[in-house]
């Protein structure tokens, strides 16, 4: 019993690790290219924002998570795809359902193979520019650049075709969770790119657009 719970600990903490490096990391950046962009983006003043009521929609590819297939030649017929909305139920906090699909071929002499993955689940955001700026004395204007921090968990659909050896893999589901630390920059008053680092879906770095209202 002692053995059982040293190795599930040990499991544990590498799982912590792997993703919280990559999620530092890129908030690291994030945080300095925040900061150094927010100072000249314009000589008007500061202003900040109230995410409740607001409504967040976004979608993007995610990229350098999956690496199934042993051999042959790999393509992408549906690239990593994702989607969210967003709700705000506090002034700092928004949340809601996310989607992610993504279908990779592979071919090998005269078999072909397909891993294919949806993930479904919640994410919930919280906002944090205004407590940086605070920490750090900068003076980012909140309705240009978001920094936020998310929790997203859900479920994880795989499942394995092939023309061949239809049965050498199972169909499996399973349950994920991760953090992610992310960034909009506001191009309109609601129109925003956002780039997310960290467990996200179908992916460990997710970019797109993504709008508010």
């Amino acid at each position: 019993m002692r053995m059982l719970l040293s190795t599930l600990n040990r499991i544990f903490k590498k799982s912590i690790m792997k993703n919280l490096f990559p999620l530092l990391l890129v908030f690291f950046l994030f945080s300095h290219i925040g900061s150094t962009t927010g100072n000249t983006l314009s000589d008007d003043p500061v202003t900040t924002f109230d995410y409740s009521g607001t409504s967040l929609v976004g979608g993007g590819l995610s990229l350098g998570y999956y690496n199934y297939g042993f051999s042959g030649s790999r393509s992408v017929s549906v690239p990593p795809l994702n989607a969210y909305y967003e709700f705000g139920f506090h002034e700092f906090i928004t949340g809601g359902p996310f989607a992610g699909y993504g279908r990779w071929d592979y071919g090998y002499q005269t078999s072909n193979y397909t891993w294919s993955f949806t993930h479904l689940g919640a994410r919930g955001s919280f906002h944090v520019t205004r407590f940086l700026n605070e920490v750090f004395d900068n003076d980012i204007d909140e309705e240009k650049i978001d920094w936020y921090i998310t929790i997203m968990s859900g479920i994880e659909v795989r499942s394995y075709n092939s023309t061949v050896y239809p049965d050498l893999y199972d169909n499996r589901m399973r349950i994920f969770f991760g953090p992610i630390a992310g960034i909009r920059y506001y191009l309109g008053n609601n129109f925003a790119i956002y780039f997310e680092g960290g467990r996200g879906a179908l992916g460990a770095l997710s970019f797109g657009i993504s709008t508010r209202f």
